[in-house]
């Protein structure tokens, strides 16, 4: 349904509207986008602009796993404020965890071996320090945080 309404030009502007639970006539709310002063609706020919302002310059934390079967902790203990990623470059899986010490199970995330990947959406913030968990020492792997 759409309800006729005049504006401050006094030109009639049409508004949606539609029922709600109680069958009461509500206007409906388009998202819209604004450009140099006009709204315009969202849709497939205008989209919605999606901007990450918590982006930030990667900090690099590869290297070796220290002592094989005891978990460490990645970029020194500091907790990436918008997300971090992982890569294994050795020939036997890793684990990395966020919520707790890694370990070869539980909540930890298992990384596969030669290339195996774990990265974060852009803005995520773990619960926690990063902590890697690789069976052998000396498994390289690749890190950032951002």
């Amino acid at each position: 349904m759409t309800l006729l309404v005049k504006d401050a030009n006094t030109t009639i502007q049409s508004l949606s509207t539609e029922l709600d639970g109680s069958g009461n006539l509500v206007p409906v709310h388009a998202s819209a986008s604004v450009s140099q002063g006009v709204a315009s609706p969202v849709g497939p020919a205008n989209p919605l602009p999606v901007i990450n302002t918590a982006g930030a310059v990667a900090s690099d934390g590869s290297g070796t796993v220290a002592t094989g079967g005891s978990p460490q902790t990645l970029f020194g203990g500091a907790v990436p404020a918008n997300g971090f990623l992982v890569q294994n470059n050795s020939s036997a899986a890793l684990w990395v965890c966020d919520t707790g010490i890694a370990s070869s199970g539980g909540a930890s995330l298992q990384i596969a071996a030669n290339g195996g990947l774990f990265a974060t959406p852009s803005g995520y913030k773990p619960a926690g320090a990063i902590s890697l968990y690789g069976a052998t020492t000396g498994q390289i792997f690749a890190a950032r945080r951002w």
